[in-house]
């Protein structure tokens, strides 16, 4: 029951933003202290104040008073001194409790934790009591607990100590506003210290309080903080000697339970009340721009920014559109509209102007003044130069920029100004999207920047305003339900493998909950139902799910202010970056300016695929000016051939695609907004307008001139608000908040609204109310579903841009993807199969050839010649060029039309440092003659054995005409025999043939040197390497080569492809005949479609069922052709997951679906491929040559291995003459053959066979469970 007499507020509250010490959930905290009848409540985290401001909004909205503190961590000497560890044994730290009395003791407050965090950190956040003096003013201290420098000396017996440690508060604080804090857990030393404690209070005429150390809110929740201490130790509950809190006392009690424990000092509560009462605290949440950064003029600019944001306009007009503004803006019609908009009444915000009538020119300059005048009304033109600035650097050093994200590329300032790069009047977007007059917002420009250089431009931003003035956000990772499991499981000692079957139960869904988990997994209810020891480690998770764990830094979020970041906010360290403590949230409401770097990986791409092609085929290619009508662009696009295509490489837009027929930039925006749950099932409906106008129906006439682009579907948000505009005579401010307040179903606005909607399609167009009603309810149900159009324009824009590379320069575009996947096994092993799908040979590396990244490699190229020692110094004059466009052979350059060679970063184990280094020294010495030249040549720290290893493996070496296994053999001796020159060299000796390096070096010209193909001759070994003695004789006596078995697996495991053959390729030819189709044409099938394909199965992901919880699989498999995600779900799970492995070559059976999010592949059946081939393949013909002189063999080797291999295919023979095939005939019925791989290859590679037909079985799948039992 709630106290009657609630003069007690709890001062001492640690929630779980101590991390993994406290565990009050904030929300909980309040619910318990609001049954308590407590009118205040403190928040004191150890060290941070992480939760201040949710925990403020969160007591004022349960109305409750928030008291904002922290208990610091003091030490007595410098903060800045890092000696000894500082441990919480009250040592060489100690704990110091504060409150915010009022503003200034909050911005103090701010202060102090942030120095603490950016200066006093060592091990935990520090201050001093130097620091702690300077910032002392409108805070409230206190004598702390037991950990505390008060409390400590008197632990200690240091009464003498501990009386100077409070005159020196006391001094610090003053004696109003300094409190001697008693604390009784049952802990024998706090129980020794109270009475040295009050003696103190007497002595210094001190005010009492009594705190209860809170880390937990209710008492039977100390089991799981407990279990919560372990996790942040990684100790087990068992540990003897592990930390733990005494007792379990430390919940929030209630006045009683705190009045009988000092009972024998009834004041200490009541004080409690006091402190309450002396902080009143009110933190300011400014709506407008005030904390906004200002930009600096540049001193040569003598008007204000408002008038600077209007010449860089000016200036973007002409560059842009060609127009003169002071030419178009002296139109009578213009020059009308423009006066209205800049002579207003004193406190009249701008009204929409007319469009009607004005030519383009002039409707660009009175948008232009439109928009310009609303940004200055709403205070917001230091955020648009602080933008424009920013970006103009970044795009004056190279920086690739994004042509826009979200609504901001619907204002035409931003266009004019550069932070745009599209036109919002072609896409007839909507500055109030963006920026609404009648609903002062923060505008919010979300820029996409390449990702390899976004950190450029932060600095750039911290350079320009100040370090103190620019961080980056921080985020929390909390505990989510998977998580706790295994946490708790893990400190209550429970085996790894049943702490993972436990957290298995939990159904595969985002976000999901411990309670919806049980409620969902009849599995998980039933273990805890029988299980005593899973009951208490779901018990103790539900208490701890969703707590803070531990924090991070944002991937984009930066905070730009106009002072000292800590004016506002504290601040930490993330990654080495000053980071504020607050979260995007919080920010936003204490009216920071908040910026999204974000990192776009296909900027990276787009960069690097210019670059490849300026490099390699027109060096004056600028991606900006490409046209948006190219038709081998949309010829790829409806060929559904969009793998690597930004936004549109899934199957299901593949499908989307192909339905629509794309044939301008339009429908690619429409599909974008279109592909998403919901809005899809329109997909249909827009491809038939499109083919079909006469299909094509309006909700009312009048929205035709809004609808037609989109066939009468309301796409985008923006047509929500502008058929309210026509229907209803909205503003399109006003019709933004009735497109927010449709979005967010808020029925009390939606009611108003529909008033308003309903009398304005009456007035405006005498629409009776059935049908306004109508219309509005139409508008309703898209709002929920329309999308962003000015961010899908801007999106389907670099979608456009990745698919002209696509089409357009293949080998280039293909190669920059590769090189942004680098380090992504599955991905790169996924774009090589498009590649190569695409006709694009991809090379695997080589010493001499390979660049860091994947390269391009087209038609002509000639390769570097290896050089001796002497003659290396002479090629230095080789262009980066030659090196970049080689080793591919005239006949190979004409087959393929380009390759792609393999990047030494890309190899699993090299790196990009040692791959750096590699090309260094071949760019300034020269290419390498061999492995022993290599090995000579680089320094070992940068290229050490496990790099030379992979480097062997994967064929690096192959040019030299060395076989793999020897050299990897070898590599050890190698090592040591540069190791000892090092030392011999370090010692100033000189070997017998160091002595006649220059004599014995390789001639120029290839004499005695490389054989002019990178590939050194034995005898052309250079001098300088040629103490290898003891490797030259083990590689003479090594054993064979690496098998190809062994050879492919190295291959595949370091790059993620295969380079000397393929696994598959013993098969070939009986698979592609098995096949149903080709790997490349199964998702064009129609829904139904019922196939059968052999392959590689990798990239297996394991799942459990939303319906049943019944276990599924997802992998992908691959063919020569190319690779495909497929699905085996629970049914042919449960019959044939175990065939399911990595790398197994297996064969496959089940049909396609096909519905509104595209098709996809349903595997029912799956068979080790060898076990399948005989029993799949019905006949074999072989067509023979019928004059070969070898005709006899074939027949006698054909006759043996029938002999040895009996089984059940048939065998016809036939002659294969010019232009004909002469009939066939059967082998007798008695000879019949078990066909297997490498005895077919055998056979097929006769040179007496002309060619081979093979006749399959007819695909037959097994009946579907749930048919089998009717039958």
């Amino acid at each position: 029951m709630p106290s009657a007499d609630p003069n007690f507020v709890h001062l001492h509250v640690h929630s779980d933003y101590s991390l993994l010490d406290g565990s009050c959930r904030i929300d909980r905290l309040l619910k318990r202290t609001n049954e308590l009848g407590m009118k205040a409540i403190a928040l004191t985290d150890h060290g941070n104040l992480y939760g201040a401001i949710e925990f403020y909004k969160a007591a004022k909205d349960a109305q409750v008073k928030p008291l904002i503190g922290c208990e610091l961590y003091l030490v007595e000497h410098s903060r800045l001194e890092k000696h000894g560890r500082s441990d919480d044994d009250g040592k060489t730290i100690f704990h110091l409790g504060l409150l915010a009395r009022n503003l200034t003791g909050y911005q103090n407050l701010l202060k102090l934790v942030s120095d603490a965090h950016l200066k006093g950190f060592y091990y935990k956040p520090r201050t001093d009591i130097e620091t702690l003096a300077k910032y002392a003013g409108g805070l409230i201290g206190f004598s702390g607990c037991l950990a505390s420098l008060v409390p400590q000396h008197l632990l200690n017996d240091r009464e003498d100590e501990a009386r100077k440690a409070c005159a020196r508060f006391v001094e610090i604080f003053g004696r109003e506003n300094y409190f001697i804090e008693l604390q009784d857990h049952g802990i024998p030393e706090q129980r020794k210290i109270i009475p040295g404690l009050l003696d103190l209070a007497q002595e210094f005429k001190l005010q009492v309080i009594c705190s209860n150390d809170v880390h937990y809110v209710n008492h039977g929740d100390a089991g799981p903080h407990d279990a919560m201490l372990c996790i942040q130790t990684g100790s087990k509950i068992d540990d003897e000697k592990r930390m733990r809190f005494s007792g379990s006392q430390f919940y929030l009690k209630s006045r009683e339970e705190m009045a009988q424990v000092f009972r024998e000092v009834p004041a200490s509560l009541t004080n409690t009340q006091l402190v309450a009462d002396m902080c009143e605290l009110a933190i300011p949440f400014p709506k407008g721009s005030e904390r906004y950064p200002k930009y600096p003029l540049p001193p040569e600019i003598k008007t204000d920014r408002g008038g600077y944001l209007q010449d860089l306009c000016v200036a973007g007009l002409r560059r842009r559109y060609g127009v003169d503004y002071f030419a178009a803006a002296s139109h009578p019609a213009a020059a009308e509209r423009l006066d209205k908009l800049t002579n207003l009444p004193a406190g009249e915000k701008p009204q929409p102007p007319d469009y009607t009538g004005l030519t383009h020119e002039e409707e660009l300059v009175v948008r232009m003044g439109y928009e310009l005048s609303i940004i200055r009304v709403t205070g917001f033109i230091d955020y648009f130069l602080v933008v424009w600035d920013f970006i103009a650097w970044a795009k004056s050093h190279g920086v690739p920029v994004g042509p826009g994200r979200g609504s901001g590329a619907g204002c035409l300032v931003a266009y004019l100004l550069g932070i745009t790069n599209l036109d919002p009047l072609r896409f007839k977007l909507l500055f109030e999207r963006f920026l609404n007059p009648e609903r002062v917002s923060p505008p919010d420009f979300d820029i996409d920047f390449c990702m390899r250089r976004r950190e450029e431009v932060i600095n750039y931003v911290r350079e320009k305003y100040g370090k103190d003035c620019v961080a980056n956000i921080i985020t929390y990772g909390t505990l989510g339900a998977k998580m706790v499991i295994r946490d708790v499981s893990r400190v209550h000692n429970l085996p790894f493998a049943e702490a993972d079957r436990l957290a298995k139960m939990i159904p595969d869904e985002l976000n999901i909950t411990l309670t919806d988990a049980i409620a969902k997994s009849a599995e998980l209810s039933s273990e805890i139902a029988r299980n005593p020891v899973a009951k208490k480690i779901v018990d103790q998770a539900l208490v701890l799910e969703g707590m803070v764990r531990n924090t991070g830094k944002h991937a984009a979020g930066i905070i730009i202010t106009d002072q000292p970041l800590d004016d506002f906010v504290p601040l930490t360290l993330q990654e080495g970056d000053v980071t504020v403590q607050f979260d995007m949230g919080a920010v936003t409401k204490l009216g920071l300016l908040k910026m999204d770097f974000l990192g776009l990986k296909t900027l990276t791409v787009i960069a690097d695929a210019v670059d490849n092609v300026r490099r390699t085929a027109d060096p004056k290619f600028d991606i900006e000016t490409i046209p948006l009508d190219d038709p081998k662009t949309y010829a790829m696009l409806n060929a559904g051939k969009t793998v690597g295509v930004f936004q549109l490489e899934s199957s299901g837009m593949q499908s989307a695609c192909k339905q629509v027929g794309v044939s301008n930039i339009d429908d690619i925006n429409a599909i974008c907004a279109l592909y998403r749950p919901g809005p899809m099932q329109f997909i249909p409906d827009y491809a038939r307008g499109k083919k079909d106008p006469s299909t094509v129906e309006y909700p009312h006439p009048l929205l035709e001139q809004s609808l037609q682009e989109t066939y009468g579907i309301i796409v985008y948000q923006e047509q929500v608000m502008e058929c309210a505009k026509i229907i209803a005579g909205y503003t399109l401010g006003g019709a933004d908040m009735l497109r927010r307040a449709m979005g967010k179903k808020d029925a009390e606005a939606m009611a108003k609204e529909r008033v308003k909607f309903v009398e304005g399609a009456k007035r405006v167009n005498a629409i009776d109310e059935k049908k306004a009603n109508e219309i509005f309810d139409l508008l309703n149900k898209f709002a929920s579903y329309g999308f962003n159009k000015s961010h899908s324009a801007a999106y389907a824009l670099v979608s456009y841009q990745t698919a002209f590379l696509k089409a357009n320069y293949p080998v280039q575009f293909m190669a920059a993807v590769l090189t942004a996947e680098l380090g992504n096994a599955e991905k790169v092993s996924h774009f090589i199969a498009e590649a190569e799908a695409m006709g694009i040979t991809v090379l695997g590396p080589d010493i001499n050839e390979s660049r860091e990244m994947f390269t391009p490699v087209l038609r002509g190229a000639s390769s570097p010649r290896a050089q001796s020692p002497e003659s290396r110094v002479q090629s230095q004059a080789d262009s980066e060029l030659s090196a970049l466009n080689s080793q591919l052979s005239a006949a190979e350059a004409d087959r393929a039309g380009g390759a792609i060679r393999f990047g030494l970063a890309g190899i699993k184990g090299v790196g990009e440092l040692a791959a750096q280094k590699i090309i260094e020294e071949r760019d300034k010495n020269g290419a390498f003659c061999d492995f022993d030249d290599f090995a000579a040549r680089m320094d070992g720290r940068a290229v050490n054995k496990r790099v030379l290893e992979h480097l062997v493996k994967t064929g690096a070496f192959d040019y030299s005409g060395a076989p793999r296994k020897p050299l990897f053999d070898g590599i050890d001796a190698a090592l040591a025999t540069v190791a000892a020159r090092a030392r011999d060299r370090a010692a100033g000796q000189h070997s017998f043939l160091d002595m006649f390096a220059e004599d014995l070096a390789p001639k120029k010209n290839g004499k005695n040197g490389s054989n002019g193909h990178g590939a050194a001759t034995p005898s052309s070994r250079p001098a300088s390497g040629s103490d290898f003695s003891t490797l030259d004789s083990q590689l003479s006596t090594s054993s064979d080569d690496f098998t190809s078995t062994e050879r492919l697996t190295f291959e595949k495991e370091l790059l993620g492809f295969y380079v000397s053959g393929h696994p598959l390729n013993v098969f070939a030819g009986l698979t592609e005949a098995i096949d149903t189709y080709p790997i490349t044409e199964l998702l064009n099938q129609g829904d139904r479609t019922e196939f059968r394909l052999c392959g590689i199965v990798s990239g297996i992901a394991k799942r459990l069922s939303k319906k049943d919880n019944r276990p599924w699989a997802s992998f992908t498999l691959a063919t020569k052709a190319g690779a495909l995600p497929l699905n085996m779900f629970a049914d042919g799970y449960a019959n044939y997951g175990t065939v399911l492995a990595e790398n197994a070559l297996v064969l496959v059976q089940g049909n396609i679906i096909v519905n509104q999010e595209g098709a996809r592949v349903n595997v029912k059946e799956c068979y080790p491929l060898e076990n399948q081939i005989a029993g799949l393949v019905r006949k074999v013909t072989w067509l023979l040559r019928p004059a070969h002189p070898e005709l006899a063999g074939f027949f006698h080797q054909l006759r043996a291995t029938l002999d040895k291999q009996s089984g059940d295919t048939r065998l016809e023979l036939g002659f294969a003459f010019p232009n004909r095939f002469a009939p066939c005939a059967e082998i007798s019925t008695a000879l019949t053959w078990k066909v297997n791989g490498p005895s077919f290859q055998a056979l097929r590679s006769h040179p007496a066979v002309a060619g081979v037909q093979i006749e399959t079985r007819r695909l037959e799948l097994k009946q579907d469970r749930r048919w089998a039992k009717r039958g």
